[in-house]
């Protein structure tokens, strides 16, 4: 314990260092936004990180106290992999070196960003630590533990349920334990507020992520998931520490829960990426099963040492200089990185100062509503539409209580009217909207019919519009972009069309709850294939909301008797 205790402390100590002088990222600044509305579930992630950020907010205020849990977790995930490995180790340097030159330890594995994969990563080295006592002794204390680290790692993100599937892959004799069925009870019982937040919320967590996100299979994909490993393990060592991971003959059903899990992760995101974009810290939680593997073959073998030091302090040197320029400008990065931790503070503040006490509204981006907001102190939306995706904000009430109020907007897209506003973080655009509206919370639903016409035609179907919230949604004349029913087809091929719903009548005003039928005549597109069709409400200069689910359309040649 001597020995790892001050390497622990360095690292919490280096950590709250880069916390206090490393400007909020966007995705932190989004969670932060969580915290300020503390409940049991969020629209993209489960509330761990919400609670973390509030306690080390109400603690210390900025930045340090955003990720002042996060680092302590960190500091605490390190602590947990050292004393799992004591047993079996005698060269703490080079464990220290190891650990040290893999870059994502320094992020999302122990590292000082607020994100969820930390406290996901901390919890599930938790978790394995009281899994290797449970196999050794089942006391009710250990089962009940285990039960909490469960329910703690599920609390944090989604991706605790592959640790648990893993895990009971690797040892399946464990289902016939009356103990684990204790565990299992225990741990749902302490989730269960969290189920029930989401099925009030339609599960839209689940919906997102197991739906939402799928994407046509691109080559680059695959590319990007193999390149962004590799540099997340290590360019140098990686390889190295990988293969002796996977190749590592495991002795105990402990050490086959940690195989499992580390093969099973890089598999299952290698599969994802044939599905969309894998961000590369969604395999965080395999970087712990590899130290633990592969270390203990590496001490062994003498050989590997002198590569595996030099390469080690070349890899430290690179990430500790790569720390340094997150907090100092040098003009290394390139503007996509420097964006995201440089230059904000002053840009947003520009921004408030062009509010001049108005509302602010982003499109598209719940990052820069988030930054904004803690940057300045005051509260900003991200109006989202069919080009984007749903997120916290649309769980959240600020469309409502922005209807009829002046703000100053920043469109994704230039029309009549707009202006520039130069920042050092970027160019906005941005317009000044008198009467602002916006209808995201009405739910638009299709009818259930063959969704099958030929090219050309005019078709006449009824539309569903609903106001599941407690207050009215008024289509008010009065409104600068005035709301118009819009239906858009979108096509692999990149057919892309919108139409307007043409009609004389007004869309009548809906009360809570209320649910109103409307006939619609829709146009079929002149190009055969197949489309996703979405109704949604939108307006001349405002493009086309997200109010309900797309349909498949297929469009067909025309007969020869038309």
């Amino acid at each position: 314990m001597k020995r790892i205790l001050p390497f622990v402390i360095f690292w919490f100590i280096l950590n709250l260092i880069q916390s206090f002088f490393t400007e909020i990222i966007d995705d932190e600044a989004y969670y932060w936004v969580y915290s300020q509305f503390l409940d049991w579930g969020y629209f993209d992630h489960p509330p761990m990180i919400a609670w973390l950020i509030r306690i080390g907010s109400t603690l210390v205020p900025g930045e340090l106290g955003v990720r002042l849990m996060n680092s302590l977790l960190g500091a605490g995930t390190i602590l947990l992999t050292f004393l799992m490995l004591k047993d079996q180790i005698r060269n703490y340097r080079l464990l220290m070196i190891v650990v040290f030159s893999i870059p994502l330890f320094h992020a999302n594995v122990a590292g000082f960003i607020a994100t969820p994969d930390l406290p996901l990563v901390f919890f599930a080295t938790l978790f394995f630590f009281l899994y290797k006592r449970y196999l050794e002794n089942e006391t009710p204390g250990i089962v009940l533990l285990l039960g909490l680290s469960v329910a703690l790692m599920l609390y944090s993100k989604y991706h605790a349920f592959l640790i648990i599937g893993f895990t009971l892959l690797s040892n399946p004799k464990i289902l016939l334990k009356r103990s684990f069925w204790l565990m299992v009870v225990f741990a749902s019982l302490l989730y269960l507020p969290h189920i029930i937040w989401q099925f009030k919320h339609h599960f839209v967590s689940f919906g997102y992520h197991l739906v939402d996100r799928n994407r046509p299979f691109e080559v680059k994909f695959l590319l990007e998931y193999f390149a962004n490993q590799l540099i997340m393990i290590g360019p140098l060592s990686g390889i190295i520490l990988l293969y002796l991971g996977i190749t590592h003959k495991t002795v105990d059903r402990f050490e086959a829960a940690l195989k499992f899990n580390l093969i099973g992760f890089f598999l299952f995101f290698l599969v994802s990426s044939m599905r969309g974009h894998v961000e590369p810290h969604w395999t965080a939680a395999a970087f712990v099963p590899l130290i633990l593997l592969s270390f203990p073959d590496i001490e062994k073998k003498i050989a590997l040492h002198k590569w595996i030091t030099i390469s080690g302090i070349i890899t430290i040197a690179l990430i500790l200089f790569l720390r340094l320029v997150l907090i100092v400008d040098m003009g290394l990065l390139p503007d996509k990185l420097s964006h995201r931790f440089l230059h904000k503070k002053e840009s947003f503040q520009q921004i408030q100062k062009e509010a001049n006490g108005r509302f602010v509204v982003f499109t598209n981006s719940y990052q820069k509503a988030s930054l904004y907001w803690f940057f300045n102190q005051e509260p900003a939306f991200s109006l989202n539409d069919i080009y984007y995706r749903k997120n916290q904000y649309d769980l959240m009430d600020q469309e409502a209580a922005l209807q009829g109020k002046e703000v100053l907007y920043f469109p994704a897209i230039e029309f009549p009217g707009c202006d520039t506003l130069k920042t050092a973080m970027e160019d906005f655009l941005m317009s000044d909207t008198d009467y602002f509206c916006h209808f995201n919370r009405v739910e638009i639903k299709l009818p259930q019919m063959n969704w099958e016409f030929e090219t050309g035609e005019r078709i006449d179907i009824h539309i569903e519009l609903s106001n599941p919230t407690a207050s009215t949604i008024r289509f008010c004349d009065s409104c600068t972009h005035k709301p118009r029913l819009v239906y858009s087809y979108f096509s692999p091929k990149g057919y892309d069309l919108a139409y307007y719903v043409n009609s004389s009548n007004p869309i009548p005003d809906l009360e809570p709850g209320e649910c109103i039928v409307l006939p619609v005549e829709m146009k079929i597109p002149h190009f055969t294939g197949q489309y996703q069709l979405m109704f949604s409400l939108g307006s001349e200069n405002l493009r086309a909301g997200l109010n309900g689910k797309p349909v498949t359309v297929s469009v067909l040649a025309r007969s020869r008797k038309n």
